[in-house]
């Protein structure tokens, strides 16, 4: 019986982590358009001209699909999602691997970005376009 009651509780606990992720992942799923940034170095804030409005997708398979402002592809990679960080990842064509993290936060339709590069670290608006 006890074993029982700790493989039930086991189950509950996981189940509720996976809910977690799901909301998590649904948060962030969909098509961004870069609509602003801003960067100290560079003079604050800025609205990018329309040829420089890339586009990224995050899909539910965890693909990150970067696109030109046309939605022409651009890359493709994998990425996954903590509360407060995404980390996009993949495998050169060399066989090397390589990832790349960022602290991000969400608002209303709005998916701020947090490249940090130490003295120039620079924030990327996208708003949600899908």
């Amino acid at each position: 019986m006890k074993k029982v009651i700790i493989a039930l509780l086991l189950a509950i606990i996981f189940s509720a982590g996976c809910e977690k992720e799901d909301y998590i992942l649904q948060k962030v799923v969909g098509k961004w358009q870069l609509v602003k940034g801003y960067n100290v170095m560079g003079g604050g804030c800025y609205t990018p001209i329309k040829e420089e409005q890339r586009i990224r997708e995050y899909t539910k398979n965890n693909e990150f699909v970067n696109y030109d402002y046309l939605q022409n592809e651009i890359s493709r990679c994998n990425f996954r999602l903590t509360e407060s960080a995404i980390t996009i990842y993949g495998v050169e064509i060399d066989g090397q691997k390589w990832e790349s993290s960022y602290k991000y936060w969400i608002r209303n339709d709005t998916l701020q970005i947090h490249h940090d590069g130490g003295f120039e670290s620079y924030e990327e608006f996208f708003k949600r376009i899908e």
